[in-house]
């Protein structure tokens, strides 16, 4: 009995909303938020500052895989005059450096990756506050993101705006993320060990 009411009661809702609805029609918009997430300079500067720290640690990788070679060539041309004790000695440290070197390749994914997604988060934060104030400026109802759009008229994306307004309300937000990378790097080297 308490469902059939329910039931009852809800066209009812319906409606009253229906009334309202017609007075006043819902206006949708939409983002490109891949694209405003690149265009916006706080985007830009964390995608600068992966991709210098990306190359930086490709390099130190590559200077462990080239040392490794080195280490396994050696052994190669040495292991016929070496000793049993000697060879096995060259094959643990030659192991070590490539357990080393694998575990670097993996830290170097995980905390890029970790600071990429700490980076869009951030990004997404501040993109989501943009679209909300947009929205209830331009009095839209609804604002999606293109990506789950199959067709929407090109008069109802407000990317550029969401844009624009983002890189007028958080100017910093890119300065901070680059001097908080340089600092971040400053302390790397002042804390790594002396050759």
């Amino acid at each position: 009995m308490r469902r059939f009411l329910v039931v009852l009661a809800l066209p009812l809702a319906l409606l009253g909303s229906k009334a309202a609805f017609a007075q006043s029609a819902p206006k949708y918009g939409y983002v490109d938020v891949q694209r405003a997430v690149q265009e916006v300079e706080e985007g830009k500067a964390a995608r600068t500052r992966l991709q210098g720290e990306l190359n930086d640690r490709r390099q130190q990788i590559e200077k462990k895989k080239t040392d490794l070679e080195k280490m396994q060539g050696d052994f190669s041309k040495q292991s016929a005059v070496l000793s049993e004790d000697a060879k096995k000695k060259k094959m643990e440290e030659m192991q070590k450096a490539y357990i080393d070197t694998q575990t670097a390749a993996q830290q170097m994914q995980e905390e890029l990756s970790a600071k990429e997604q700490e980076a869009m988060g951030r990004i997404s934060r501040n993109m989501i506050q943009i679209v909300s104030e947009v929205a209830e400026r331009d009095g839209f109802t609804f604002v999606f993101d293109k990506a789950v759009l199959l067709f929407a008229p090109p008069s109802s994306e407000i990317t550029n705006e969401v844009v624009r307004r983002y890189n007028d309300k958080f100017p910093n937000a890119a300065g901070a993320a680059a001097s908080s990378a340089k600092k971040e790097a400053g302390e790397k080297k002042a804390s790594a060990p002396k050759k």
